[in-house]
């Protein structure tokens, strides 16, 4: 795959099918001096769904759906990088630790995809589902009879990080599977409006954003820890990119 399929494909799905042919003719002709532009062009226009256009009815929704559970997976990941660590930790005692997970749980209920309580619709989702799922579910099943078996414990060298980058491997093919069902689902299901992914994304930067500043505030009082450091600079990144997406979604569904 060249450079230029790689960049364009960075683009959202609409831009792509819309003018794909005419960026990856720029990007091949200018050469790697484009390369920085083009990727800055795709990161703005995620950010501004409402410049996207639509090639069918419902594509924007439809997209921006899949997107926040690649959100959620992606803030999943980020976070069990980091765990254990009491500064995300949801403590029943303390209460305030876990005020940030209401507007994250808040903003994936909002964004979640409804099924059509019809039986051809239930068979359907549940046929994909199996399908979509099978798979990360023996890397999963395959991963916890490993963790019971106490085998883990007893290795060390290179197969220790063999079994490493299997359990991280499985859990980033587990979230790809669960981005993939969303997408394969979305077209059998009653999708969000507008109006309710917009508040939905806006719900979850606001969970991102207490996260990310939880964390900042527990490294003030315990000490510095660049691990901690660095889950928060991603939390307040992907943060700043919902909030955005959302505001957008919002301010152009009001100005219609």
């Amino acid at each position: 795959m060249s450079a230029a399929t790689l960049l364009t494909r960075l683009y959202p799905p609409a831009v792509q099918e819309r003018w794909g042919a005419d960026i990856s003719h720029e990007v091949s002709t200018a050469g790697i001096r484009s390369w920085p532009d083009t990727l800055v062009g795709a990161v703005r226009l995620w950010l501004h769904p409402s410049d996207w256009g639509e090639t069918r009815a419902g594509q924007t929704r439809r997209v921006l759906t899949v997107t926040l559970f690649a959100v959620v997976a992606a803030t999943v990941l980020t976070l069990r990088t980091a765990a254990p660590s009491t500064a995300w930790t949801a403590d029943p005692s303390r209460p305030a630790t876990s005020l940030w997970l209401v507007p994250l749980l808040i903003g994936i209920a909002l964004g979640s995809p409804l099924p059509r309580f019809r039986p051809a619709s239930l068979r359907y989702l549940a046929a994909v589902a199996v399908r979509t799922l099978a798979a990360p579910a023996v890397a999963v099943a395959a991963l916890l009879a490993l963790a019971w078996s106490g085998v883990a414990g007893h290795v060390t060298g290179p197969a220790a990080g063999v079994l490493v980058g299997y359990y991280w491997g499985t859990l980033a093919f587990v979230a790809l599977r669960c981005c993939t069902l969303v997408a394969r689902i979305s077209g059998a299901t009653a999708l969000p409006s507008t109006r309710r992914l917009s508040v939905a994304l806006l719900f979850f930067g606001l969970g991102l954003t207490l996260a990310a500043g939880q964390s900042l505030l527990v490294e003030a009082r315990s000490g510095v820890h660049p691990s901690t450091i660095a889950v928060a600079v991603v939390l307040a990144v992907l943060a700043a990119g919902t909030l955005t997406a959302g505001h957008d979604l919002r301010r152009h569904r009001a100005s219609r």
